[in-house]
């Protein structure tokens, strides 16, 4: 070239670049947003363990016998028996409750771990509280404690009545048949929707003994209303629904809803109908 200078791009081939560019981002964001939602459902699956673990101390220190549930879904209940409170002393660290795929509006103005819009008491309000008026705090209108709760099945208090479990109950581990295949530890409805959807965002279990009474195919919708089960992968209601689950003997896994809910007859959550 005359004078030996640099021949500059033309119009033509900077645009090409671009689109080059354009194309290789757009090809490597859904990998990252893949990577992120499988980093963060890996973390979860560790706390939802780390609270299995807790609990089977906790069972140590009890007979056997299962912690209870004891946040409302409508009403507050009795904070101060509920698992989010009661665990806390088998663990060495502040106990891990909030799901880092969490994203409910319930979660208080306030909240350290990612404010919501719910202007209810958090978990460290309540416990300050309680601590020199229990009386008080335990009249407080509280938000979301938790993205985890316990399958009511295995509660004392929130469990199934009678005429549903044949007579059975089940708050104690040697009366589960099947530890390995029963579910305890599941993961909260965020409540987006609002309505019936709304009123256990802001508990701690659900009631998984309605969720057939409309036949298997609605079940997942039914369960929805009270968990999460597609904060991790899949479609609101759907039965493919990606969530964490943990066990009674301690292990955890991410789970379609499908793959642990069958029927009312063939379920993870009762401990009469585990596979």
């Amino acid at each position: 070239m005359p004078g030996g200078g640099r021949r500059a791009f033309t119009l033509v081939e900077l645009l090409v670049v671009v689109a080059v560019i354009a194309l290789l981002i757009s090809l490597l964001l859904p990998a990252l947003a893949s990577a992120r939602r499988a980093a963060r459902a890996t973390k979860c699956l560790v706390q939802i363990r780390s609270l299995a673990i807790a609990h089977t101390m906790h069972m140590g220190e009890h007979r056997e016998r299962f912690i209870d549930a004891g946040l409302g879904h409508g009403g507050v209940g009795e904070p101060a028996t509920s698992w989010p409170v009661q665990l806390q002393a088998y663990l060495d660290a502040p106990i891990a409750l909030r799901s880092p795929a969490d994203d409910s509006p319930f979660w208080s103005t306030i909240e350290p771990s990612g404010p919501g819009t719910a202007p209810g008491a958090t978990l460290g309000q309540y416990l300050e509280l309680a601590r020199t008026n229990q009386q008080a705090a335990s009249a407080l209108d509280l938000a979301r404690w938790t993205s985890y709760g316990l399958n009511n099945y295995l509660t004392p208090s929130k469990a199934p009545v009678p005429e549903l479990t044949g007579g059975k109950r089940y708050d104690t581990l040697p009366r589960v048949p099947r530890p390995s295949g029963t579910v305890h530890f599941l993961m909260m409805t965020l409540g987006h929707r609002g309505g019936p959807w709304a009123t256990f965002a802001k508990s701690d279990h659900v009631h998984a003994e309605t969720w057939g009474d409309n036949g298997p195919e609605l079940a997942p919708m039914l369960a929805a209303r009270e968990m999460a089960l597609n904060i991790h992968a899949g479609a609101f209601g759907s039965a493919r629904g990606q969530a964490n689950y943990a066990y009674l003997d301690g292990h955890a896994t991410t789970s379609a809803f499908a793959d642990i809910y069958t029927s009312s007859d063939r379920n993870a959550f009762d401990p009469g109908a585990a596979p």
